[in-house]
């Protein structure tokens, strides 16, 4: 699979690689087989970052996934870390994902773009889908690629 086909069948179902609001950490484990740092917080709160992707757990005794988000940004500066992903995943990540290339690949998903509530957010492009709660953020910015995704490139996808 590529990185925009898991980004639009995660704007689509809002499923991330089978994780989803109320997933407990156990599926995490399963899902993502790569290392991750770990914060608690108050009241049982629990954040992991596993490099491309940030998940937050809350709850007590068992912690549940809450929200998360995909952190495309960061895999300009660290080829090492699509590698890693692809590895684990399965999910073949260029350095940068093209909002073009999602849009692309949102009919197999089963969502056309038109499905998708759009609004600027300062420098950036939001296309939300309301019933699942996900959003892809795009540089909307004039500035190109030079280390970090540039215009009409994705930042990132937030859960929640």
């Amino acid at each position: 699979m590529t990185g925009p086909e898991l980004i639009a069948a995660f704007l689509s179902d809002g499923s991330l690689l089978g994780l989803r609001p109320g997933s407990a950490v156990a599926e995490a484990d399963r899902a993502l087989a790569v290392d991750f740092v770990e914060e608690g917080g108050p009241g049982g709160a629990l954040r992991r970052d596993y490099g491309l992707v940030e998940l937050y757990f809350a709850g007590e005794p068992d912690r549940v996934l809450t929200g998360g988000s995909l952190e495309l940004h960061r895999l300009p500066g660290d080829p090492a870390l699509a590698a890693e992903w692809s590895a684990a995943t399965g999910v073949d990540f260029a350095p940068y994902t093209a909002w073009s290339e999602v849009a692309g690949a949102l009919a197999a998903a089963g969502l056309a773009e038109g499905d998708l509530e759009r609004t600027t957010q300062g420098d950036y492009l939001e296309y939300r889908n309301p019933d699942i709660k996900v959003s892809v953020f795009v540089v909307d910015g004039e500035d190109g690629r030079d280390g970090w995704p540039g215009h009409g490139d994705l930042w990132s996808v937030s859960l929640g």
